[in-house]
């Protein structure tokens, strides 16, 4: 952690490939951060940056990842956290080109297998973007070290402990993963079916750009015939 803040402080004002000093593995309270790539421009793509947290030490029961079904649904409830957290901490533009970004992958409604997260028996793992702040092509050392030391960590450890998730809303977003996998693979085989839409569903969408629901009080739910419904 001081190895990276030190490392900062010297190549302030450098040119920007001074960054690719950066490229390392470092112990942060509570996670490990990882630059495993660092951006040759401040107009390239963002470096490419992960956390990983204990498992045991993040706190969520083992209950979550019990199952396959179980796991990608959480694995996809952390990315959307962590994102929602970006939203909410990081100040965003600081400079030239991508400077300042802090970007996970955007998740659609759908959920679904995400190499943004990845779990082994030991830890979690999250993997984002980060654009190193410059102006011009020169360093900003203290804007990269407000974006290291007080976002990502404030990010870190408001989206992946379980003492600060919406333990309701994970439990749901599990459960409803795991319930829509066994009716797909163990009552459809059963009646010869491919397919199901569940009654109480909102099927017309908000707009051709927007794949959200429409809001409730303007979409007439879906109820199936009595002679089609299983």
């Amino acid at each position: 952690m001081n190895r990276l803040k030190q490392i900062l402080i010297r190549i302030n004002h450098k040119g920007y490939k001074a960054y690719k000093d950066i490229k390392g593995t470092y112990n942060f309270p509570g996670f490990r951060l990882c630059i495993d790539h660092v951006q040759g421009d401040p107009f390239a793509s963002p470096s490419r940056v992960c956390v990983q947290i204990g498992l045991k030490e993040s706190g969520f029961p083992n209950h979550y990842i019990s199952n396959k079904s179980r796991e990608i649904a959480f694995r996809d409830f952390m990315t959307r956290s962590f994102r929602e957290a970006i939203i909410n901490v990081a100040k965003g533009n600081r400079g030239t080109g991508k400077s300042g970004l802090i970007q996970i992958d955007v998740p659609g409604q759908e959920i679904l297998d995400r190499t943004s997260c990845v779990i082994n028996s030991e830890s979690i793992e999250i993997r984002f973007f980060v654009g190193l702040p410059a102006q011009g092509r020169t360093v900003l050392a203290q804007q990269a070290i407000e974006m290291f030391f007080r976002e990502i960590p404030e990010i870190v450890h408001g989206s992946l402990y379980f003492k600060n998730t919406d333990e309701n809303a994970l439990r749901l977003h599990v459960d409803i993963n795991e319930d829509q996998d066994y009716i797909r693979n163990e009552i459809l085989p059963r009646h010869g079916l491919v397919a199901f839409v569940g009654d109480g569903s909102i099927l017309p969408r908000r707009s051709g750009i927007d794949d959200r629901p429409m809001t409730s009080q303007n979409a007439v739910k879906f109820m199936s015939p009595d002679s089609l419904r299983v």
